[in-house]
């Protein structure tokens, strides 16, 4: 009996120590005194609950696992004759219960990267289902034919703001069935160019809205290949105490405001997973879920994507009860001081068509207007 009780309270007490120590280094500050001590504490904690219990206490097996068990197929939402969606179904085995991510990349046969995704639910205890939704959009972009390899697949215990615990990782997952590039939707990609004068703050926003499809229960949007800021005119991006140069004649774009902003209606959640691009380094992130509210509106907002690269945005969550559509609403805010003419090319690439809009604003200075708005319509 004594012993159980030791092994209730110090488990908890090392998993979160753990946590701690995840997330410090998630955040780039490794290596300090705090860090090295989280680290002494995790150590000593284990030995005394090995001590006490007759076991080492592993990070993440005890959690959850994978069971094993893979299916993969074609969702086609809109009923075009393409897919807009491979989905592989994950099976897991929950213990202890509480939330749980899901991440993964498919490669070709060649071993070619094709395209990621992720998963993120709360769970009880049992035997339960994730599923990766891998987008059609940058298959069909990528022409690299399958069958698909699920790979890179990480198993993790908690959330971003919560610390993550890994539960498994597995390199060589999964085979899909044998698909075909083209057997996917074609991504519709259009800029708008927003040019002026002027010497003083500009606010530009790109509101997106759209209406996706609920697939048993479940809602997926994905935007790949959103610059920030959101634009394809060639800029070399450096950073400062205070912003970043765009090395453009008479643009600066301070460090605030910087926000992303998600809404869905009719839901019962929502997530956000994240994927940087930049070079040959990869980063990925996942929000914690957040509930809806009395009205069926879930809402997440992150300033946290910097930029010096090209993300790979993920939405997915759980549709309100018999809803067989969820209204989604995102929103990129940057502030632009400008100094002079300009020429911007808005980058809209993976937003839906005819659902976009691009508003500039003028919040003090002199300009050739004072706001202007871009739709795609």
């Amino acid at each position: 009996m004594q012993e159980a009780r030791i092994k209730r309270v110090l488990k908890p007490v090392i998993f979160f120590a753990i946590a701690a120590n995840m997330r410090w280094v998630y955040n780039g500050k490794g290596g300090t005194l705090l860090h090295q001590a989280l680290l002494i504490l995790m150590v000593i904690m284990a030995i005394c609950c090995s001590a006490a219990c007759g076991q080492i206490f592993p990070m993440g097996s005890e959690f959850a696992d994978l069971t094993g068990n893979y299916s993969d197929r074609g969702i086609d939402i809109n009923e075009d004759g393409k897919f807009d969606y491979l989905l592989i179904d994950a099976g897991v085995h929950i213990v202890y219960p509480g939330e749980y991510s899901l991440s993964g990349y498919l490669y070709d046969r060649d071993n070619r990267e094709v395209v990621w995704s992720a998963d993120h639910r709360n769970f009880a205890d049992g035997y339960q289902v994730m599923q990766l939704a891998f987008d059609g959009k940058t298959i069909e972009k990528k022409r690299l034919n399958g069958p698909y390899r699920l790979g890179n697949l990480t198993f993790t215990w908690g959330s971003a703001s919560a610390g993550l615990i890994p539960c498994a990782m597995v390199d060589d997952a999964y085979k899909t069935g044998p698909y075909n590039a083209t057997d996917f939707v074609d991504p519709v990609n259009t800029d708008k160019n927003l040019s002026g004068s002027g010497n003083g703050e500009l606010l530009l926003t790109i509101s997106i809205k759209n209406s996706v499809p609920v697939f048993s229960g479940r809602y997926m949007y994905d935007i790949v290949g959103l610059n920030m800021p959101p634009l394809s005119t060639p800029v070399e991006v450096k950073g400062s105490k205070t912003g970043y140069d765009l090395n453009m004649p008479g643009v600066f774009v301070p460090k605030k405001p910087n926000n992303f902003t998600v809404m869905a209606g009719k839901v019962k959640n929502i997530n956000i997973g994240v994927m940087k691009l930049q070079g040959n380094l990869q980063r990925t992130w996942i929000s914690t879920q957040f509930p809806a509210d009395d009205s069926k509106t879930a809402r997440a907002d992150t300033d946290l994507i910097s930029p010096k690269g090209s993300y790979h945005v993920k939405i997915f969550g759980d549709a309100a009860e018999n809803e067989t559509q969820v209204d989604l609403m995102m929103s990129v805010t940057k502030k632009l001081v400008i100094n002079g003419p300009f020429n911007l090319v808005i980058n809209t690439t993976g937003f839906p068509s005819g659902s976009y809009k691009v508003n500039a604003k003028a919040l003090n200075g002199s300009f050739s207007f004072d706001e202007i708005e871009l739709c795609d319509q």
